[in-house]
C-alpha cells in the first residue's frame, strides 16, 4: 500500500533526484571527484524543489559514465525499485533524456508502470510531465528523437573505431599479454619487456619440441604468472567474474586460491588502533596446518600484516586480542611476496586509523596440497578497535587461481599480433542497445601488418606456426621427438611415428620410426621395416657436417647468393604453391556462382528447403576447406620469402656453423624441410634416405 505523509495544511511529495552523464568530465580532480556537469544538475533540480513548498527530496541517485541507452545503470534500477515499492511520489530530472534516451524504457515507465504505482515524472529543460496529458506526444516525439540520436551516434562511433582500425590504432581496453599501452599514446602499443620474455621462452620450447601442457607445467613449476594473474599484479582493473564475494572463505578442494580480506568501518565515526586476528581451519580445529601454504601478494599502504609462530596461542576464541603486542619478539611483518611459515599461529593485521565507508585490504595466495578427507577449511577472524573496544566488520573475496594451461598457450602463439599484425573487429555487439557480443565474419575484420614492434621476427614466428600445425605428437614426457613432423614415407608419403621397445629385459628401451600405415596393417605401403631413432640421427648430422664442409668456403658462398638466392631458389616451390593458390581462388568463386544460383532455385521452388539446406551445408564445408589451404599456402610463401631473406644476409646459417657435434631441433628447423624414408633394398639391406634442404630449388 503506498504511504503518503498528510499534514494538517497540505500532503508532502517525496522526490528523488535522478542524475546521469554519459562521459566523465575531463576537469575533475580525481577519479573519485563528482563532475561539474552533475554538480550542476542537482543544483538546478534542488532550486526546483525548494519552489515547490509541498515537495521533499528523499533521495538523490546518479549514473557517472554511463550511456542512456538501455536501463543496465545501477542507480538507475535502484530509483525503479523505490518506485515499485511505493516510496516515492516524484521522479525529478534535468531532461526526459538524463532519464533514458530509449524509447522503450520511456513507454514502458513513464506511460504505464509509473501511472501505474501511481508515480509522476518531471523533467526541467523539456517540460516534460506525466501529470499533464496534454504533453504526452511532445514525451513521445522526444523519446524518438532521442531514439535517433543513439543510433546516429552509435554509427558515428563504429565509422570512428573502423578509421582508427585501418590506422593501425589499438582501440580495446587492455593491451594483450606481452605488450603494454603506450602511455603517450593509448591507441599505441608497446613490447613489455618481462612479458615478451616469457613469450619468447615459450616460442623457443615450441621450437625444440615441447608440447603445450608440457609448456605449461613448466611454467607452473617456474611459479611464472599465468596472463589473467600478470595483469592483475601489474594493477589493471580488468573486471572478470572471478571474485565470489561471501563473509567466510570456504575450501573444499585440494588447489591453489587467491583470498583477498579487507576491514571496513560502517561507525558514524573514525576508528583507532584496529586490530585483527586470522585463522584458516576447519569448525573442529581453528588453526593452520601443515596442508595450507600462504604468500602474501598485496597489502594496502595504511595497513600492517604479521605473523606469529609462539605454539600458546592456538585458540582464537579465548585469545585476548587487546593483550596482543606487534613490537615483541613474538611477532614479524611481512611484506609483498613473502611466504609464510607453515607452523604459523595466526595471521594479524593493524590499522593505525580508519574513518568512515572506507577500506583497507591485503591479499594472500593460499595453496591446499590435499584434502583427502573432505574437510572444509574456514576462515576464522577476531577485530576490534582498542580504543572503543568496537567489534569489527570484515569481508572476504575468494577465488580459484588462474594458471597456465596449453589451450592458453596454443592461443596466445596463433595471434600474429606477436608478429606485428594488429587484428581488430573480431567481435561485434548486436546494437546500440544490446550489448551482447558475436562474432563477426571474417571479410569484416581490419588487419594492419606492422602495426607495432614485433615480438617474433618473420622467420621464427612462421616457424612457431609450421611447428603449431605439424602433424607430430608429444610422447610420454610432453616432448615432441626430434624429427616430429619431418620424417615421411618415401613409398606412401604418411608420417613416420615413433615408438619403444626392449631387446631383452636388461637393456634399455630403443625408439624406432615405422610408417603409420601400419595401423591399415600395410594395405597401401610396404615400407614396413622400422629404422632406429639414433641411428636417423647419426645420418642426418654427418650429412649436415658434408653440407657444411662444401659450403664453408666464402667463393662457393658468394656464388651461392649471386647465382641461386636472387634468381633461383624455391623458385620451383614458389611456382607451384602460386599455381596452387590461383587455382583455389578461381575454384571458390565458381562454387560462389553456383551457390547464388541454388538460392534462386530456391526462391523460384525448383529444390525444395531440404535439399537446398544439404547442398548449403556441402558448400560451406568445401569452401571452408579450400580457404584452410589458402591459409597454409600464403604461410607456406612467407615461410620461403623469409628464408631467402635469412640467406642473402650476412648472418648466414653457412657461417654460424662450422661443424656441428649435436643435433637439436632448432638446427632442423633451420636447414632441412623434409626427410624422406625409403625402402630397405633386400639385395644389400641398405636404405636410401632423401634429405630436402629448405635452400633446394
Amino acid at each position: 500500500m503506498k504511504k503518503v505523509v498528510e499534514t494538517s495544511e497540505f500532503i508532502i511529495r517525496r522526490v528523488v533526484l535522478y542524475l546521469r552523464i554519459s562521459k566523465e568530465d575531463i576537469d575533475k580532480p580525481t577519479k573519485m571527484a563528482i563532475s561539474e556537469s552533475i554538480k550542476n544538475q542537482e543544483l538546478m533540480l534542488r532550486e526546483e524543489v525548494a519552489k515547490h513548498p509541498d515537495w521533499r527530496i528523499v533521495g538523490v541517485y546518479c549514473d557517472e559514465d554511463f550511456s542512456g541507452a538501455g536501463s543496465y545503470r545501477p542507480d538507475f534500477e535502484k530509483v525503479i525499485e523505490l518506485c515499485k515499492s511505493g516510496e516515492v511520489d516524484i521522479v525529478l530530472c534535468k531532461s526526459q533524456s538524463r532519464f533514458s534516451r530509449d524509447m522503450e524504457i520511456i513507454e514502458k515507465y513513464l506511460h504505464n508502470k509509473f501511472i501505474e504505482w501511481g508515480v509522476r515524472f518531471v523533467s526541467l529543460i523539456d517540460n516534460a510531465d506525466t501529470e499533464n496529458k496534454e504533453n504526452k506526444k511532445s514525451r513521445q516525439i522526444n523519446a524518438l528523437v532521442n531514439e535517433w540520436y543513439l543510433e546516429d551516434l552509435s554509427d558515428n562511433i563504429k565509422a570512428t573505431f573502423r578509421a582508427k582500425w585501418k590506422a593501425g590504432e589499438c582501440t580495446s581496453s587492455f593491451a594483450k599479454y606481452g605488450l603494454i599501452k603506450d602511455p603517450k599514446n593509448k591507441n599505441h602499443l608497446l613490447i613489455d619487456p618481462i612479458a615478451s620474455c616469457v613469450l619468447r621462452q615459450i616460442g623457443n620450447m615450441i621450437l625444440a619440441g615441447y608440447g603445450q601442457d608440457k609448456i605449461a607445467n613448466i611454467l607452473e613449476e617456474k611459479n611464472i604468472p599465468s596472463p589473467y594473474e600478470y595483469k592483475m599484479i601489474n594493477g589493471c582493473k580488468l573486471k572478470i567474474p572471478a571474485f565470489k564475494k561471501e563473509g567466510k572463505a570456504v575450501i573444499s578442494k585440494a588447489g591453489t586460491y587467491i583470498i583477498r580480506i579487507f576491514l571496513y568501518n560502517s561507525y558514524k565515526r573514525i576508528l583507532r588502533n584496529i586490530k585483527s586476528v586470522f585463522v584458516f581451519g576447519t569448525d573442529k580445529i581453528k588453526k593452520y596446518n601443515s596442508k595450507i601454504h600462504i604468500k602474501i601478494r598485496s597489502i594496502d599502504e595504511n595497513l600492517r600484516v604479521y605473523y606469529t609462530t609462539n605454539p600458546s596461542l592456538n585458540n582464537i576464541e579465548e585469545l585476548d586480542i587487546n593483550t596482543i603486542d606487534f613490537n615483541n619478539n613474538l611477532w614479524n611483518e611481512l611484506k609483498v611476496n613473502d611466504i609464510v611459515p607453515d607452523d604459523v599461529s595466526y595471521i594479524s593485521c593493524f590499522v593505525q586509523e580508519l574513518d568512515r565507508l572506507i577500506e583497507v585490504s591485503f591479499e594472500v595466495e593460499l595453496k591446499l596440497d590435499v584434502n583427502q578427507s573432505h574437510d572444509i577449511y574456514k576462515l576464522f577472524t577476531k577485530s576490534v578497535a582498542v580504543d572503543t573496544d568496537i567489534v569489527f566488520s570484515f569481508d572476504c573475496e575468494i577465488r580459484r587461481k588462474y594458471k597456465w594451461n596449453g589451450r592458453v598457450i596454443y592461443k596466445m602463439l596463433r595471434d600474429e599480433i606477436y608478429n606485428g599484425t594488429l587484428t581488430q573487429g573480431k567481435t561485434r555487439r548486436i546494437s546500440y542497445k544490446n550489448h551482447k557480443c558475436i562474432v563477426a565474419k571474417k571479410e569484416h575484420w581490419v588487419s594492419v601488418d606492422n602495426a607495432l614492434e614485433k615480438v617474433f621476427d618473420d622467420e621464427t614466428w612462421l616457424a612457431i606456426q609450421k611447428k603449431l600445425n605439424g602433424v607430430g605428437r608429444s610422447g610420454a614426457d610432453g616432448v615432441k621427438h626430434i624429427f616430429s613432423g619431418k620424417v615421411y614415407c618415401d613409398v606412401c608419403g604418411n608420417v613416420l611415428y615413433k615408438n619403444s621397445s626392449r631387446i631383452s629385459r636388461n637393456d634399455g628401451k630403443i625408439d624406432y620410426l615405422l610408417c603409420s600405415d601400419k595401423q591399415n596393417h600395410w594395405t597401401n605401403c610396404d615400407n614396413n621395416r622400422s629404422i632406429r631413432l639414433d641411428k636417423l640421427k647419426d645420418c642426418i648430422l654427418q650429412s649436415l657436417n658434408n653440407l657444411l664442409d662444401q659450403y664453408y668456403d666464402y667463393k662457393i658462398l658468394t656464388k651461392l647468393y649471386e647465382e641461386i638466392v636472387d634468381n633461383d631458389l624455391f623458385k620451383e616451390k614458389i611456382l607451384n604453391l602460386s599455381k596452387e593458390k590461383n587455382d583455389i581462388q578461381v575454384l571458390i568463386e565458381k562454387k560462389n556462382l553456383i551457390f547464388r544460383q541454388l538460392y534462386k532455385d530456391k526462391a523460384m521452388g525448383i529444390i525444395d528447403e531440404g535439399d537446398f539446406i544439404a547442398l548449403r551445408r556441402n558448400y560451406k564445408e568445401e569452401v571452408d576447406r579450400l580457404n584452410e589451404r589458402l591459409l597454409t599456402i600464403e604461410g607456406d610463401l612467407k615461410l620461403i620469402e623469409a628464408k631467402k631473406n635469412k640467406l642473402k644476409n650476412e648472418d648466414s646459417l653457412f657461417f654460424k656453423y662450422r661443424h656441428l657435434e649435436l643435433l637439436i631441433p632448432e638446427l632442423l628447423d633451420e636447414f632441412i624441410e623434409k626427410i624422406k624414408i625409403g625402402k630397405i633394398n633386400p639385395d644389400n639391406n641398405i636404405r636410401e634416405i632423401k634429405i630436402v634442404w629448405n635452400f633446394e630449388t
